[in-house]
């Protein structure tokens, strides 16, 4: 678990000697967002995601690993060995390792994450990053189920507008143009990433209580309506 207050005002988390970090925007527009994207992934440890999606392995080559712990097989390998040493070094900004031994990552020759505590790494990434658990709890789906998911995602993306699709761009410059917190086009790159959703997630819950109190004030808000609270607990 991530402190709060820690990731609102923008400092790292404490996780076995060493500090993760939600990366600020200026960082993930210098290296662009695909790239920062694909440290994520790698920090998130979903083989299926990582084998599957990013690098396009066989299924049917898959399924003979699919059983198989997640850890192993991505610390197993070489090359993905590295991109994982890459992607802690970006969220810790340390230089990381990896020792053959015992199977463990470590940070300035000391023990950071192995295949006994790794996952407390990735909810405290995801939680950073803002990066929702799979409801499927991480189960693939058959290829029929794959087959009536496509038709029900087809069918979504032609119910739902376009401008309903926010980028990080339309979230930093809705913030920019929300007059609040001193925030700017010359200082929202400073916020990290867990800032930015925050603040947005924040201006929602305002915003929605600022368009219904004139119909509220004005009897006009059903009875069975009540007036948002806006000065309440966020989910982040």
């Amino acid at each position: 678990m991530i402190d709060r207050m820690q990731a609102f005002l923008g400092h790292p988390t404490k996780f076995n000697d060493s500090y993760i970090h939600s990366p600020n925007l200026d960082e993930i527009a210098i290296m662009g967002y695909m790239e920062y994207m694909i440290k994520l992934n790698f920090s998130l440890f979903d083989k299926e995601k990582i084998l599957l999606d990013m690098f396009g392995m066989d299924e049917k080559e898959y399924d003979s690993i699919e059983s198989s712990p997640d850890y192993h097989i991505l610390t197993d390998h070489p090359q993905l060995r590295e991109h994982i040493i890459d992607s802690i070094e970006f969220f810790t900004k340390s230089k990381v390792s990896f020792d053959s031994d015992t199977g463990s990552f470590l940070i300035n020759g000391i023990e950071f994450i192995n295949e006994n505590t790794y996952l407390a790494y990735v909810d405290i990434i995801k939680q950073l990053n803002v990066v929702e658990s799979n409801s499927d709890n991480g189960r693939r789906k058959t290829a029929k189920a794959k087959s009536f998911q496509d038709r029900i995602d087809s069918f979504k993306k032609k119910v739902q507008k376009k401008e309903d699709n926010l980028e990080i761009k339309d979230i930093l410059s809705i913030l920019c143009n929300a007059g609040i917190n001193g925030i700017n086009i010359f200082n929202v790159g400073t916020l990290s990433i867990y800032q930015m959703y925050e603040e947005f997630e924040r201006l929602n819950v305002k915003e929605s209580f600022s368009r219904l109190l004139p119909v509220w004030a004005n009897g006009h808000l059903g009875e069975s309506n009540k007036l948002p609270e806006w000065i309440k607990r966020t989910k982040l």
